[in-house]
C-alpha cells in the first residue's frame, strides 16, 4: 500500500512540474545559482531627473547604479536571493503581461449603461523589474503600482537597502 501511494505522488508531483513546463516551455526546472540575476530599473517620468538600476546576481556581483554615478556595491546572501527567487513563483510573476500601461476601468453612463474604458498611461514613471535563469528572462514593467504583486516585490527588494539610494532626486 505505501509502494502505491509514493509512487501515486511521485506521479502527481511530475504531472504539476510537466504542467509549469508547458506553461513556460523555456523556463529551466534545475539550475546554478550563478545563473540567476534580477534586477529593477526604475524610469521616472519625461523631464524628470533621477531614475536607478538595482542588480542583483547570484554570482555575488550585485549593484546599485543611477545614471552618471559610480556603480555602488550591493551585498546580498544566498539566503535572501533564494526568498527572492521563491517570491517570483508564488506571485506567478512568469505568467504575467510584460507591461501595465493600459489602465482600464469601467464607468457608468446617463443611460445606466456600464462602459469599458481603456487608457495608455504615458509619461510617468515605471519600474521594470527582471529575472534572468540561465537563458530565459522575463520583464514585468510595473506602471501605477500594477501589478500589485509585482511592485510588492520591487518595495520589498528596495526595503533591503537603504532607501536613501532610491529617492528620486529633483
Amino acid at each position: 500500500m505505501q509502494k502505491y501511494t509514493i509512487y501515486f505522488l511521485v506521479m502527481l508531483e511530475m504531472s504539476l512540474m510537466s504542467n509549469l513546463v508547458s506553461a513556460n516551455s523555456d523556463l529551466p526546472l534545475t539550475y546554478p545559482l550563478t545563473e540567476v540575476a534580477i534586477s529593477i530599473l526604475h524610469q521616472t517620468g519625461h523631464g524628470i531627473s533621477g531614475g536607478y538600476q538595482v542588480t542583483l546576481n547570484g554570482d555575488g556581483r550585485s549593484f546599485y547604479s543611477r545614471k552618471s554615478e559610480a556603480q555602488q556595491q550591493l551585498t546580498v546572501d544566498n539566503k535572501a536571493l533564494l526568498e527572492l527567487i521563491n517570491n517570483f513563483y508564488q506571485i506567478h510573476f512568469f505568467e504575467l503581461a510584460d507591461t501595465y500601461s493600459v489602465k482600464k476601468q469601467v464607468i457608468l453612463q446617463d443611460n445606466g449603461t456600464l462602459a469599458t474604458v481603456a487608457r495608455k498611461i504615458l509619461d510617468t514613471a515605471s519600474h521594470k523589474l527582471c529575472i534572468k535563469i540561465a537563458d530565459y528572462q522575463k520583464c514585468v514593467t510595473v506602471i501605477d503600482n500594477q501589478p500589485a504583486t509585482a511592485a510588492q516585490l520591487v518595495k520589498k527588494i528596495e526595503a533591503m537597502f537603504p532607501i536613501d539610494k532610491f529617492e528620486v532626486r529633483p
